[in-house]
């Protein structure tokens, strides 16, 4: 993949060349220098160079090549490449089509059908490689093929396909795995006639072992009753080769909008009506709301960059679910999402804040975002814990003392109650034997605590020097054993752009 890469890009650098393109270089630097402040290599450094530099080139609305190329003094000391490929993307226009190619992370939309019967996997997986044509055939017909090579085991190819005639858009999409038997289709219709959009659509899975009851059927409407107010609702039903539970699910919904705040309300109504399908049915309420200031930032980017903002924005939401009452749901599920930020002193201190609250007694409250402490400025990745009851708490602030110093200090911290980390899920959890013996582990009490500070000064608009402290804590207690992870560091960095 990668010689083809190289390749890829010394050809069309040479196109450039010839067609006088437009050829960019640019990329980052940080060097930083690592501190071990605790345990037996206190006052130990680790110096590390991550480079990255970016390689572009267009021919303005026909072709555009973009190339991330990184290399990592860590990577050098192991023996590793020298030069590896980061994000990478291709696009070539047409008046009659247009195609894209990418990888190694870049974001891109996901693909459905409206009641995703049909849809994409994540197009960001990393060290994955994708490509997608698009075309509207002359005006005749809209068509996206995607396509990702073989990654684990499957070879996929989607083609999705839509004409719009009038009120009325008719469409469709398969899901083909080159190396089996049988796909994935669906087709649907949308008539949209005033403040109402109807959606219906069929889903059908003709893959290995499904040749019967293995369709999908649902619909959904939104009616706009106001500018602010929008209602609702939506219905699916999967046949039993497709989930063997053979699920019903219903799903009102509405959603009130002003200019400085907006609520929405969803209810979520599953019934299993397989012929041996254990339990209850399950009832799932999701309620939130969020408020701004002014209408400088819209209401989904409002905590993406929180010194940024020139008021104040808040956002709450509570969900409840029903168990299903079998062996492993018997107990109802809560969570609770709390985040505040906004400007404290406008244009000099900005401050942050989150509480996360999920609680399931049948110890199935997952925390994808837990990391295990693994040695110096290290953590895990990929690591799932399960708890009883789990709250995390952080809170940042940002102080700009002059146009080029800023302090920026954080706290973080979290309790887990009868914990544990299922084998299946462990993750990344590194050659440690404590860590080792943490995979696996049930019915432990989890406590961190992670305190930071950082000082960062900026030498111009493309370079700045950074000073920080780090000091974090995990405890694990378990009847009368307790054990702890601990790690503390301070980081020096310089970081520029070019």
């Amino acid at each position: 993949m990668k010689k083809i890469l190289a390749l890829t890009l010394i050809m069309v650098l040479a196109m450039a060349g010839m067609a006088s393109a437009a050829v960019t270089v640019g990329g980052s630097l940080k060097v930083e220098y690592v501190i071990d402040t605790d345990g037996a290599d206190a006052g130990k450094g680790y110096p590390d160079a991550p480079l990255k530099v970016n390689v572009s080139a267009e021919d303005e609305g026909v072709w555009d090549l973009s190339v991330d190329l990184k290399a990592d003094i860590e990577d050098i000391k192991e023996g590793d490449k020298v030069v590896k490929v980061g994000d990478w993307t291709f696009n070539l226009n047409d008046e009659w089509f247009s195609v894209e190619l990418w990888g190694g992370g870049v974001e891109k939309d996901y693909l459905s059908t409206p009641l995703e019967f049909v849809g994409t996997d994540d197009p960001a997986v990393a060290d994955t490689a994708r490509m997608r044509l698009s075309s509207d055939l002359g005006g005749l017909l809209n068509v996206t093929v995607d396509y990702e090579p073989v990654r684990e085991g499957s070879n996929l190819l989607y083609v999705f396909a839509s004409k719009a005639i009038d009120d009325v858009t008719v469409g469709g999409a398969i899901r083909k795995d080159l190396n089996i038997d049988g796909m994935k289709a669906a087709g649907y219709v949308k008539y949209v006639f005033g403040p109402a959009t109807l959606t219906g659509e069929v889903g059908v899975d003709t893959t290995e072992g499904r040749d019967k009851d293995n369709l999908s059927l649902g619909g959904k409407v939104d009616y706009k009753l106001t500018d602010k107010l929008t209602v609702g609702g939506k219905i699916t039903h999967k046949g039993e080769k497709i989930d063997q539970d053979k699920p019903l699910v219903i799903e009102p919904s509405v959603t009130y909008t002003e200019d400085l705040f907006k609520v929405t309300g969803k209810f979520t109504r599953t019934e299993f009506t397989a012929k041996d399908a254990a339990g209850e049915a399950t009832n799932k309420l999701t309620a939130s709301v969020t408020y701004r200031s002014n209408q400088d930032v819209a209401f989904d980017d409002l905590f993406d960059s929180y010194d940024e903002l020139t008021g104040y924005a808040a956002f709450a939401e509570v969900a409840y679910t029903t168990p299903r009452d079998i062996a492993d749901d018997k107990e109802p599920a809560t969570s609770l999402t709390i985040k505040g930020a906004g400007a404290a002193v406008p244009e000099m201190v900005w401050l942050y804040g989150d509480v996360i609250y999920k609680a399931d007694k049948d110890i199935t409250a997952e925390d994808e975002d837990f990391e295990f402490i693994a040695g110096t400025n290290t953590l895990t990745d990929g690591v799932v814990l399960r708890a009883k009851d789990y709250t995390r708490f952080s809170a940042e602030a940002t102080v700009k003392v002059t146009d080029k110093l800023s302090v920026v200090p954080s706290v973080k911290y979290g309790t887990w109650t009868e914990a544990e980390v299922p084998k299946d899920k462990d993750g990344d959890m590194a050659d440690d034997k404590l860590l080792e013996n943490l995979t696996g582990m049930k019915n432990v009490d989890v406590t961190e605590l992670e305190l930071s500070a950082a000082l960062t000064y900026a030498l111009s608009d493309a370079a700045e020097v950074g000073l920080s402290y780090t000091n974090r804590t995990q405890k694990f207690e378990k009847a009368d054993e307790e054990q702890e992870l601990n790690d503390s560091f301070i980081k020096v960095y310089f970081s520029t752009s070019f």
